[in-house]
């Protein structure tokens, strides 16, 4: 594409230079005085008007050439536009049902496999096992909830108890039972719950 521009610039800086030659030609012609004398004026005349024709032809010309340039680049402009590198077609990732092999580069494979694109090692799982894996799933996050919420309640007594209070909760945790301040001279007391070391279980 870049070559077809620099040619059509270079036709076009050609034609613009013998345009102006020709111009250039005429202006000197035309601005000689005339030596000759007046019984020579006629062929005089009639040389300048033979020189007019072949420059208003070698201008047509030109012109004409410059214009079927353009015409050829439009042209050629629009064949491109319709070949087919310009096309763009989906290509299949595999060919004739052929999984992609990636056990000669390691790699390769190890990555494809955390990516969650390498070969599928698992079955698909029955409805059962569905069942049984939400279920699962459903137990794993009540005992993260209730261990996340007895971590709480156990940071949040300590940090009253580095503040000068002790702190009752009731047994699920979510209510503050007491709040009374330590007493300054028995800082080394560990008491938390007041014999409710059942809270948290």
């Amino acid at each position: 594409m870049e070559a077809q521009k620099d040619q059509k610039e270079r036709s076009m800086l050609l034609a613009l230079l013998l345009f102006l030659g020709a111009a250039g030609l005429i202006f000197a012609y035309l601005g000689e005085p005339d030596p000759k004398p007046k019984g020579e004026g006629v062929s005089a005349k009639l040389k300048s008007e033979k020189y007019e024709k072949s420059v208003n032809k070698h201008l047509m010309l030109t012109n004409e050439r410059m214009e079927l340039e353009r015409q050829r680049m439009a042209v050629e402009n629009a064949r491109l536009l319709n070949t087919d590198f310009n096309r763009t077609e989906p290509q299949p990732a595999y060919r004739n049902n052929e999984t992609l092999d990636l056990s000669m580069d390691n790699r390769a494979a190890e990555l494809a496999n955390e990516l969650g694109r390498g070969e599928k090692k698992e079955q698909a799982l029955s409805p059962d096992e569905i069942v049984q894996k939400e279920l699962f799933n459903q137990q794993q996050m009540h005992e993260y909830s209730q261990a996340y919420k007895e971590e709480y309640a156990r940071q949040f007594i300590e940090n009253a108890r580095r503040g000068g209070y002790r702190v009752i909760l009731s047994e699920d945790l979510s209510r503050v039972i007491s709040v009374q301040p330590l007493k300054r001279g028995n800082s080394n007391s560990m008491e938390l719950f007041g014999g409710g070391d059942d809270i948290l279980q």
